[in-house]
């Protein structure tokens, strides 16, 4: 029954991870389609429905960070996919992962645009900004 009151989330996926999520590793593609699930069906209102943590990616970034206003401009989010698996956090009541999938949150948070999937951590300790090329 379609009712036109409901809410419709929307997924999209940026043009090079379309290109390269085909080569994803199995347990890395499906953690990502149960990321999409969930959110098609709660989208972002209530993080509780998600096992992982999201979060902006400015998220503890001062204003004059040089990521900053490139993650605030794009509206850049992170989600915790649990690769390898999930583990809790110490600073929270939540779970990361090694692994996270970047997405733009748009369209007054109905819409979501998948753009990478990295390492949460650089080897230097700092957050894995995706690179503007996957923003296309």
């Amino acid at each position: 029954m379609n009712n036109n009151s409901e809410q419709r989330y929307q997924v999209e996926f940026g043009k090079l991870f379309a290109i390269e999520f085909e080569n994803y590793p199995k347990d890395q593609q499906d953690a990502i389609i149960k990321f999409i699930e969930v959110f098609l069906k709660s989208g972002l209102t209530d993080f509780t429905h998600f096992e992982g943590k999201i979060a902006p990616s400015w998220k503890g970034l001062q204003a004059n960070h040089p990521h900053y206003n490139f993650a605030k401009k794009y509206n850049l989010w992170h989600y915790h996919i649990g690769i390898p698996n999930y583990q809790k956090s110490q600073y929270g009541d939540y779970l990361t992962s090694d692994y996270i999938v970047h997405f733009m949150l748009q369209d007054n948070r109905m819409k979501i645009v998948l753009i990478d999937t990295t390492a949460h951590y650089r080897s230097d300790g700092s957050f894995w900004f995706p690179r503007a090329k996957y923003l296309e």
